[in-house]
């Protein structure tokens, strides 16, 4: 739905280096950009990066944490597929993610090498910390009890990076019908949940009902919140209060 507007478009004209997640996300509008400007560079955040394709959102059909590692290898920029884009929602992503950020920076900006390097050393350290504190964080939960609910499928990366499993109550990006909800409740306590997780931006109405059936905690996450590193503290906390449930 997003279409951008003249400023955006003029704004564009002016930039050296336009950094694309690399999902294809942005693919349809990629000729109208390089059209106001044709000697953008265009840098993928995703460099290096193993893709997961999009949830299709059918319950019970979602992989273990081991089968979806193997899962993300066979994965290409195939057309047919689309690629799930929230890779910004694991740490560990985010790391790789900053290296590519720094290295285009580098190379666009040879005399300020020492500036980038510098910041993301800093960066670095500081997302390190926070991927420490949710590894141990998890380590802490049975293995039987690292599954969540989300509405949205928004965290297939940060489950597949730390050993969860994520089962998402939207149903191929719509509301999920009476029979789509018995389902996915019936998952839940086969997996033991004890988690789910409700977002602003989409309907918290499903997700009440099936914590309560489950007896789960509802834990308010911003996977699109400015402070990145508060979100993640969030889930944490909710993974680590679930442990004591």
């Amino acid at each position: 739905t997003f279409e951008p507007k003249p400023a955006t478009l003029k704004a564009f004209s002016k930039v050296n280096v336009y950094f694309s997640d690399g999902s294809g996300m942005d693919k349809a509008w990629m000729p109208r950009f390089k059209g106001v400007n044709k000697n953008v560079q265009v840098v993928e955040l995703s460099k290096n990066m193993q893709w997961m394709e999009g949830e299709n959102h059918h319950h019970g059909e979602e992989h273990e944490a081991d089968e979806a590692n193997e899962h993300t290898s066979e994965l290409a920029h195939e057309h047919h597929h689309e690629l799930d884009p929230h890779i910004w929602t694991s740490p560990k992503r985010v790391l790789l993610i900053a290296q590519n950020v720094c290295d285009a920076l580098v190379a666009l900006d040879s005399a300020g090498k020492d500036v980038y390097t510098a910041q993301l050393a800093k960066f670095k350290e500081r997302l390190e910390a926070l991927d420490k504190e949710l590894q141990e964080a998890i380590a802490k939960l049975p293995v039987d009890r690292r599954t969540f609910i989300v509405f949205h499928p928004s965290y297939g990366y940060f489950a597949i990076d730390y050993g969860m499993k994520q089962l998402s109550i939207e149903v191929n990006g719509k509301e999920p019908k009476p029979k789509d909800l018995a389902n996915l409740i019936e998952e839940g306590r086969e997996h033991g949940v004890h988690i789910v997780f409700v977002q602003p931006q989409f309907s918290k109405r499903a997700a009440g009902t099936i914590a309560k059936e489950l007896n789960a905690v509802v834990v308010t996450t911003d996977p699109l919140a400015y402070d990145f590193a508060e979100n993640v503290r969030t889930l944490i906390k909710a993974i680590a209060q679930a442990a004591q449930k």
